[in-house]
């Protein structure tokens, strides 16, 4: 007679090749993964349009590109909309888990929301969980890129998030004795984490990114959009004073949540790591590097995997760490 654990392999599916989506403000990342003996190929790299999250959403599957065909769709999402909680609760309780992380997420609409966590640690007296909240249009939308055939939809993510997942599989590996600080920094949402010997001490969301630091040119001396990112990429001016002004706020919270990781762990942060489109700008490097007293060092989420030929165009040499969100997201799905 079968048992119930033989039915569910059954119907569990197995996931062997995954588009892995990031859906940013910039631009819509893909990265297409298959899982080869018991590893990670990278088969197809591309940078699609921007995807506006809002209904009625256009479906997508027969304009991607015949390289990223896979049969699954792992999607992540940089939605400002979203809510990250690293929340601690009493192991022993008479309130169930959803009750704590419902509680603790201070969602007055939950039913607008879809919620999901994940225990980080846990010991006789505390359990620590990392817990998601997205918008329920936002995955609705998100859903509707995939409505029929394939790649089929299997998992939403948020974007910062899943390139930790990234992180972990990459540059991680090197610090399961150490405390890092690993910096999403996007177009308009930038993460922050802090990993101590391999565990997630920290997290914490911002709705700040290379957006803001242009809107602060673009008002400071008047131009338009694309003359401020070229002063900003060029250097043709000093803006170091404009861009100062436009990080200040967000720095002052690195460095309070820096100094609190630091304190409350009784560790010293090892290294500093950023991903994310934005940190291609020398001036934000330089800013993070004078307030935290660390550089911030790029790290490339390719690094690790089998990279089929052809699979990342020259045209994205450079630019690898902007797709550690989709390549995470995959990632989690393949479990390699």
């Amino acid at each position: 007679m079968t048992n119930i654990a033989e039915l569910i392999k059954v119907f569990r599916r197995d996931y062997f090749d995954v588009l892995g989506l990031d859906i940013g403000a910039s631009g819509t990342k893909a990265v297409r993964l298959r899982r080869l003996n018991g590893s990670a190929a990278l088969v197809a790299v591309d940078l699609l349009p921007v995807i506006k999250l809002t209904e009625p959403v256009t479906p997508i599957s027969s304009l991607l590109p015949k390289a990223l065909k896979a049969r699954y769709a792992a999607l992540a999402t940089s939605h400002t909309g979203s809510l990250i909680k690293l929340l601690t609760f009493p192991n022993t309780s008479d309130k169930s888990m959803d009750t704590h992380v419902n509680e603790l997420m201070g969602i007055n609409d939950a039913a607008n929301f879809r919620v999901g966590y994940e225990t980080v640690h846990e010991t006789r007296t505390e359990i620590r969980a990392l817990a998601v909240a997205l918008p329920d249009e936002a995955a609705r939308c998100l859903c509707g890129l995939f409505p029929l055939g394939t790649p089929a939809p299997c998992s939403i993510e948020v974007a910062g998030l899943s390139g930790l997942t990234a992180f972990q599989r990459g540059p991680g590996l090197k610090h399961r004795d150490d405390c890092v600080a690993v910096v999403d920094f996007g177009s308009a949402v930038t993460l922050v984490a802090f990993i101590n010997k391999g565990l997630l001490v920290m997290v914490r969301k911002f709705d700040f990114g290379t957006t803001n630091i242009l809107k602060k040119l673009q008002d400071n001396l008047g131009v338009d959009q694309d003359v401020a990112a070229g002063i900003l990429s060029d250097g043709s001016f000093d803006v170091s004073r404009i861009i100062h002004q436009a990080m200040e706020q967000f720095l002052q919270q690195l460095i309070i949540s820096w100094d609190f990781v630091e304190r409350r762990e009784a560790v010293h942060i090892a290294k500093l790591y950023a991903g994310g489109g934005g940190v291609s700008l020398r001036l934000w490097t330089q800013e993070v590097e004078a307030a935290t007293g660390h550089k911030p060092e790029p790290w490339n989420p390719f690094d690790g995997l089998a990279i089929e030929p052809g699979a990342i165009p020259d045209k994205f040499k450079g630019q690898e760490n902007r797709f550690a969100g989709a390549v995470g997201v995959a990632l989690g799905i393949l479990k390699v």
